[in-house]
């Protein structure tokens, strides 16, 4: 059975900006969906505002330089610990086999790159049903002390490692616009990308809202590899109801497909 990895975007779980604030309504819509689906599914989670802002404050992302950035480190992980229950509670309600993991304990970059993932614990639950749940954290570089992978990294990391054929991101927009759609109310969606086009592209207007792992520009980097290896790439709306299930079941969806050509 194919192994479909979703990322949760920061954007489509929590409201990106202000304080922590989780799309309870929202994410309880999305968990029903999930329920239904009969696939072998992994889950990664994004931070949204439960951890760009405390992370740009101590400026994790850039790895450890004094010893007031612990606290953040910190902060961090609690917050995003408490979205992950939150996550969790609405996944348990509607009778899906979550099965969280800790990122910073099954993996450690250098320089920010992933560079060491037990995936045997992925495998093992994945055979048997279960639906594992990480997410971008900081965790463990063995260069800079901590760094922060965004969940987009993992995402893709474990797509390969796991031999898995898709990777989709969740989002709160159709997929990639020629223009930022949140601007530019113009803004036409591309449904398509070729890893050429990819290598051209410049992504202009990332994100409105601070966010330190690269908002939508990020997405299509850490594809690159991804879609080079013959795998494809689908960016979607997650704010629409069933749109997940209509394309996992062969439907027209609006969508962004990153595919090799």
């Amino acid at each position: 059975m194919e192994i479909i990895i979703l990322k949760l975007g920061g954007s489509i779980i929590t409201e990106k900006s202000g304080t922590p604030s989780f799309k309870d309504r929202l994410f309880d819509q999305i968990a029903k969906e999930l329920s239904n689906l009969k696939v072998n599914m992994l889950l990664v989670h994004g931070a949204g505002s439960y951890g760009h802002p405390i992370a740009k404050q101590y400026s994790i992302h850039k790895g450890y330089s004094n010893s007031n950035q612990l606290k953040g480190v910190t902060k961090t992980k609690r917050s995003m610990l408490s979205l992950t229950l939150k996550i969790m509670d609405s996944l348990i309600r509607h009778n899906v086999p979550v099965f969280p993991f800790l990122s910073s304990s099954c993996m450690v970059a250098k320089s920010g790159r992933l560079v060491d993932v037990d995936l045997m614990p992925f495998k093992i639950l994945l055979d048997i049903g279960m639906v594992p749940l990480c997410s971008g954290d900081v965790i463990a570089d063995e260069k800079t002390g901590f760094t922060i992978v965004s969940g987009d990294q993992i995402a893709v990391h474990l797509a390969k490692e796991l031999g898995a054929d898709r990777v989709i991101f969740g989002c709160d927009v159709d997929g990639i616009f020629d223009s930022d759609p949140k601007i530019n109310p113009t803004a036409k969606l591309i449904d398509r990308l070729t890893l050429d086009n990819l290598r051209d592209m410049t992504f202009r207007g990332e994100s409105l809202t601070t966010d330190v792992t690269g908002g939508m520009s990020g997405k299509i980097k850490e594809s690159l590899d991804f879609v080079s290896s013959g795998g494809e790439v689908i960016i979607m709306n997650l704010n629409k109801p069933q749109n997940l299930t209509k394309l996992l079941n062969g439907d027209d969806v609006q969508c962004t497909r990153l595919i090799p050509k």
